[in-house]
């Protein structure tokens, strides 16, 4: 009989992660569970939705007002009753209020192990809301094993009193097969005529460096020495700022040359393929700062150089296959993105550097290999 397996997202089951699941199903019986909103829901395993907080309309402060009444809104009813005669339960950061439940069911006899993956890489934070520091206190030391996201999450986890003997670091994968460099060689080392597009994929948001994205839009696009060059810049993804990107493409006269939209996920690998450069030029806040950034795992398998920032876990996300700079700095961004503009050899020399992370370091296989090796530790 296969080791029965539930992963609990709720509103954030998505396939970004859910693809280094895949090579276990048939090894594992696995069920996710989800709110009745997920990101995305079709897997090779089947998914449970129940009712949460976080599925109400949109409203005013909506999670302000429901992470106060809830201490954590990303509760899921009847969870508990759900995970009944499961072997392990492998949950998502220490604050959510699913991953107290599933201690709950751990505690009733429910099931045998409780996996917590952890993202968060500041410490102590999230603990403003009253019974919040609580409930990180109770899966640091309750919680049978912790998956720390990256080194600098795990660091974040003992500083705050975690066990480090119960702390691996595993990271996000992506499918290598799926995210792949175009076969032909369109992106072939080439004359100036070559259009170039630098691509954005993500959230339309003032953290994620989207605003600095246009900043260096209006400097290469204007600059007298590109003129030759044909630039185009595409951003992929919503937000919050969307309305007020295509508002500024107008007034700046960029809408023939920059353009902003939405896309199925189904779609992304050939959206990579048509791009010449990838760029994420994410800015820490006070209360958040970039975790490890998916899209730069699939940027890195689509074989593209790649411009980002010292933020969060993005370090060691990229290793050696990006250009770094700092966060918030329109000027060094313009000067990396113009470097790869005009050097085509130096774009192709990045590129298959990030494709051979990707491979070596990225890929779904070693990913599913690590999780099946802990799993198997911790039922042993």
């Amino acid at each position: 009989m296969k080791t029965r397996l539930a992963i609990v997202r709720g509103a954030f089951l998505n396939r970004y992660e859910m693809q280094f699941y895949e090579p276990l199903v048939k090894r594992y019986d696995i069920t996710a569970f989800s709110s009745l909103k997920p990101f995305h829901d079709v897997f090779s395993f089947p998914v449970i939705r129940l009712p949460s907080p976080v599925d109400l309309p949109v409203f005013p402060l909506k999670m302000q007002v429901l992470n106060r009444l809830f201490i954590d809104a990303h509760y899921l009813y009847g969870l508990e009753e759900y995970l009944r005669n499961f072997d392990i339960v492998h949950t998502a950061e220490t604050y959510f209020y699913y991953t107290q439940q599933c201690l709950d069911a751990r505690d009733r006899g429910y099931v045998r192990r409780v996996v917590t993956t952890v993202l968060e890489t500041i410490p102590f934070n999230n603990e403003s809301i009253p019974g919040r520091s609580a409930f990180k206190s109770r899966t640091r030391e309750e919680a049978d094993h912790l998956i720390a996201l990256t080194d600098k999450t795990r660091l974040s986890l003992i500083a705050e009193g975690a066990d480090p003997g119960k702390i691996s670091v595993i990271r996000h994968y992506v499918d290598t097969g799926l995210f792949a460099p175009e076969p032909a060689a369109r992106r072939r080392v080439g004359g100036k005529s070559a259009a170039t597009v630098i691509l954005y994929c993500g959230r339309l948001e003032n953290y994620k460096g989207v605003t600095d994205i246009i900043d260096a839009a209006v400097m290469l696009l204007g600059s007298r020495s590109l003129a030759k060059y044909r630039i185009s810049f595409r951003f992929v993804g919503d937000g919050s700022l969307k309305q007020a990107l295509l508002k500024s493409v107008g007034s700046l006269g960029l809408t023939n040359r920059v353009t902003v939209e939405k896309a199925d996920y189904r779609q992304m690998p050939q959206i990579y393929r048509q791009a010449s450069i990838y760029v994420a030029p994410s800015k820490p806040t006070d209360t958040w700062e970039e975790q490890y950034n998916t899209t730069l795992l699939e940027a890195q398998a689509s074989g593209l150089p790649i411009v980002t920032t010292i933020s969060g876990g993005i370090p060691e996300n990229v290793g050696d296959a990006a250009v770094l700079i700092p966060p918030g700095d329109p000027a060094a961004l313009t000067r990396a993105l113009t470097g790869f503009v005009k050097d085509p050899y130096l774009r192709e020399r990045y590129g298959r550097r990030a494709r051979k992370r990707a491979v070596a370091v990225h890929d779904i296989s070693i990913g599913a290999g690590l999780l099946d090796c802990l799993y198997r530790k911790l039922l042993s």
